[in-house]
């Protein structure tokens, strides 16, 4: 790679928001076509943070669709802007809360977000108050 004077300049991972490791299952809510109904599938989140996450799913959504937290009780719009494989990178449509991000980095029983917000959220669900949250390593 040519590096030049101006990639002094910018950081390497020059993101909004700070990025943490996760292992939680969601559901993918999505239409394949206007008159078919919603298809549901289910994704592992790796990287979350506010603005985004890294999901790695089984088969391809369409480039924009929702995460679905419990049944239903939350959901996050998401816009895709980046695919590898089964790798799928993705920009949330608004901002999420950090108390959401914070739930998802210390989560210790990944299908919990499948049950419940509530669950997701619960101390019980999470690890102790002393485990620190884990940042992410930035992308190379």
């Amino acid at each position: 790679m040519n590096r030049h004077f101006l990639t002094k300049v910018a950081p390497v991972d020059a993101r909004a928001h700070r990025r943490f490791k996760c292992k939680a299952t969601v559901r993918l809510a999505f239409k394949k076509a206007i008159k078919q109904p919603i298809s549901l599938s289910r994704a592992l989140i790796l990287e979350v943070s506010q603005g985004g996450a890294l999901i790695s799913i089984s088969n391809e959504p369409p480039d924009h669709f929702y995460i679905v937290i419990g049944n239903f009780e939350y959901s996050i719009g998401c816009a895709v802007t980046r695919r590898e494989g089964r790798l799928v990178a993705v920009e949330f449509i608004k901002e999420q809360p950090r108390r959401i991000v914070d739930a998802f980095a210390v989560l210790r029983f990944p299908m919990a977000p499948l049950f419940s917000l509530n669950g997701l959220l619960r101390n019980e669900l999470l690890q102790p108050i002393g485990s620190a949250l884990q940042p992410a390593s930035p992308a190379e």
